[in-house]
């Protein structure tokens, strides 16, 4: 993995995921930096992989009024990439950040309608209104074959969006792992975990904070001082439970 980092971006618009769309389910969040250039953030929506329960949803938690040391410095921070001069964030080492405990599944999408998703959750943080016709640009998860998908605008202006987690490769114009980065089991994600570099995304409007966090089912709890899973860790959903 490269450095990691943190951006702090002006909100542009936003394109939650759609069950249409291709590739993995992303939230993507379009902000500027100081240059104006448009810097892309992207949250899962939903796992990679199926946890214990046979789906995949992720595991969530919106601080609606997010107080924590680590906004202190967030404010005196330019728009733009950072990679020091900012506290970096840990789910399991920082117990003042959030209670894991408080993480729950929640899918992408609900069929029947109601305001109890992922996408919701990220849109009402952000402010975005998905009420507003929405501007159709054009967006690379990745593949090499862009596909067209709806970015909304936000009610309000001025938000200020944090991004915490490490730069797409080799574009670096957009950050990924907006998720919690350690606790993975021995598998394809293995490599990843460490200490004091999980993801998330806060977000300062003129009400004060919010903070967005999230982790998959499949990662395990507790994690030692590198971040791995401990001989007992247990899986996310089986640790909550206890």
């Amino acid at each position: 993995m490269n450095k990691y980092c943190l951006f702090k971006g002006e909100l542009v618009n936003a394109a939650p995921f759609r069950p249409g769309y291709k590739g993995s389910p992303h939230y993507v969040v379009n902000v500027k930096g100081s240059q104006g250039n448009i810097f892309k953030y992207v949250v899962n929506a939903a796992s990679d992989e199926v946890g214990e329960d046979g789906n995949n949803n992720v595991y969530f938690y919106k601080d609606v009024a997010f107080s924590d040391p680590v906004t202190d410095t967030l404010s005196a921070l330019p728009l733009g990439l950072h990679t020091s001069g900012f506290s970096p964030l840990d789910y399991w080492q920082d117990r003042s950040l959030l209670d894991i405990r408080r993480m729950r599944p929640i899918p992408y999408s609900d069929a029947d309608g109601n305001r109890m998703d992922v996408n919701d959750d990220i849109s009402d943080a952000l402010s975005i209104d998905t009420s507003q016709p929405p501007q159709s640009l054009p967006y690379d998860n990745g593949s090499g074959e862009p596909q067209d998908r709806d970015f909304y605008p936000p009610s309000e202006t001025g938000v200020i969006v944090y991004g915490f987690g490490f730069l797409f490769q080799p574009q670096q114009d957009g950050l990924h792992e907006t998720h919690m980065n350690q606790g993975n089991p021995r598998g394809r994600h293995w490599k990843e975990n460490g200490a004091f570099q999980d993801g998330a995304v806060i977000i300062q409007r003129a009400a004060g904070y919010q903070a967005l966090f999230t982790a998959f089912q499949t990662q395990r709890l507790p994690t030692n001082a590198g971040g791995f899973p401990v001989d007992d860790a247990v899986p996310l959903p089986e640790f909550i439970r206890s």
